[in-house]
């Protein structure tokens, strides 16, 4: 692999990622709402899945075909929409209580599908997958072993910056000092994500 491609490539894909977008806030709402301790281990899975999916579409081609139809994205779009709107309602009028350092009921594996769906229906993750794994591919080397490094790179890339984000959003709960504040925080959070999807051009 040439190093000072993956160095570049780490760089593009930080700055892709490192912006605020669905992920991001799906992220941030799950640990305000759940704790760290149940959110990073099935979240940080399912984003890192969904990342790898993301890079091995990419690298094999298919990648080609969502790019030259982006009526697909339309669809993802409005699927993860959607999901997030069902999220949103049900965190808003879920039940309310004191807080006792247990809010939400949502399993680690319930944290991991729901993170694996967000992150397969954002059509930013896909855009930035699209824009920035062809461009660091060098024609002298294995192309095998570029795919893998990249796909690694940007796994590493991704857990770091959303268990960042989630660590941060962890500190915040201290604002909040019932389950029902946590729960309408959340709800709003997703319906605000879910809006922002609806209305992105992609």
């Amino acid at each position: 692999m040439d190093l000072h491609l993956l160095a570049l490539f780490s760089v593009a894909f930080t700055s892709a990622i490192a912006v605020p977008g669905p992920n991001v806030a799906f992220a941030v709402a799950q640990a305000i709402r759940h704790g760290i301790k149940t959110t990073i281990p099935g979240a940080l899975f399912g984003f890192g899945l969904g990342t790898a999916i993301h890079a091995t579409v990419v690298l094999s081609g298919v990648g080609l075909i969502i790019y030259d139809h982006r009526w697909i994205l339309t669809y993802l779009r409005w699927i993860g929409a959607i999901y997030l709107a069902y999220l949103a309602v049900g965190a808003f009028f879920a039940k309310s209580g004191p807080s006792d350092g247990k809010v939400g009921d949502s399993s680690p594996k319930q944290m991991f599908v729901d993170s694996l769906l967000v992150s397969l229906t954002n059509p930013k993750g896909w855009l930035a997958s699209l824009l920035t794994y062809p461009s660091f591919i060098s024609p002298r080397v294995s192309y095998t072993i570029q795919a893998i490094s990249l796909g690694l790179a940007a796994m590493v890339i991704s857990l770091s910056i959303y268990s960042g984000y989630m660590f941060l959003a962890h500190k915040a709960r201290a604002a909040f000092d019932n389950k029902s504040a946590f729960n309408r925080v959340t709800g709003v959070i997703y319906a605000l994500v879910a809006l922002g999807l609806i209305l992105s051009p992609y």
